[in-house]
């Protein structure tokens, strides 16, 4: 039995039997040496059944196999599948305009409301509102507030501050109408794109300078608007009208600019009732809705 022994185990028999021999020797233990080469036997026999018994590893040819095996069968499920679907072609494949995108359906968008129904001032507000209310087209007539433009030094309108600073043709990729593409190496050595960009805008079209920037030196205000600023607001609207050139218009109210004038109509402005603007209308949630472009009715 002892032949099947490994040397390793043979020699941790032999330490067993020694300790063995010493422990016997002091009378602590009796003599079983024998069952314990009996029990390492058969613990050294499992072992061996363990590791003759392994699963080998699945080759990766098999493998492959058995996938492509499962891909065969999945893509004929599939062409299946789209034989029995018609096909789905968008209006562009088919040779179809697209139908234009009514007031209502930009509501839902921009709003969440599905409601669809959009109310004119009219008929949102009671009377003693629309009494009150200023009526206004949608467009801004007036010009630099007079003190900032003498401040400044500014052209006395738009034009004129346009072609007295080189003139060409505005666009948005170009808005100094230079017919070049301002870049970090065309701007002075530590000053960035847009720095340069509004310190040209400036006097050259103050519209588009205000609109993001206040007057140099004059601190921006965020957050709630106070009851002079609305009052103001309303008293500049009355007198030039509102609705566009809210850089301009910004002007009037220091320490705003022209997408916050633009922000504070929409958002409260209108659908205070405070201006009455035919442009927009009054969705069910309160919020107004932009209809300019298209045609009104509600």
């Amino acid at each position: 039995m002892t032949s099947h022994v490994s040397e390793y185990e043979k020699q941790r028999l032999e330490n067993i039997r020694q300790n063995r021999e010493m422990l016997m020797s002091l009378n602590l233990i009796g003599d079983d040496t024998s069952s314990i080469l009996a029990e390492s036997e058969n613990a050294n026999r499992k072992r061996k059944i363990t590791v003759k018994n392994k699963a080998k590893p699945r080759t990766r040819r098999a493998a492959d196999d058995q996938i492509s095996d499962d891909d065969d069968e999945w893509s004929g499920i599939k062409r299946q599948r789209r034989a029995d679907q018609p096909a789905r072609r968008s209006r562009r494949l088919r040779g179809e305009s697209a139908e234009p995108t009514t007031a209502a359906e930009e509501q839902v968008v921009e709003t969440g409301d599905v409601s669809g129904v959009l109310a004119d001032a009219e008929s949102h507000f009671p009377a003693s509102t629309l009494e009150s209310a200023i009526r206004v087209n949608g467009h801004y007539s007036g010009w630099v507030e007079p003190g900032v433009q003498q401040r400044l030094h500014l052209e006395s309108n738009a034009t004129a501050a346009w072609e007295s600073q080189g003139g060409g043709k505005f666009s948005f990729k170009d808005p100094l109408g230079t017919g070049k593409r301002v870049s970090k190496r065309t701007v002075p050595s530590g000053q960035s794109v847009a720095k340069y960009v509004a310190s040209k805008l400036l006097k050259k079209n103050p519209n588009a300078y205000f609109y993001r920037h206040t007057e140099p030196g004059v601190e921006q205000w965020t957050g709630d608007w106070t009851e002079d600023e609305r009052l103001t607001f309303i008293r500049v609207a009355k007198e030039f009208g509102c609705g566009d050139k809210w850089g301009l218009f910004s002007t009037y109210i220091p320490h705003r600019v022209g997408y916050q004038c633009s922000n504070y109509y929409r958002q409260y402005v209108i659908p205070s009732g405070w201006i009455i603007d035919d442009n927009y209308r009054i969705d069910s949630t309160g919020h107004a809705v932009y209809v300019g472009k298209h045609k009104r009715g509600s």
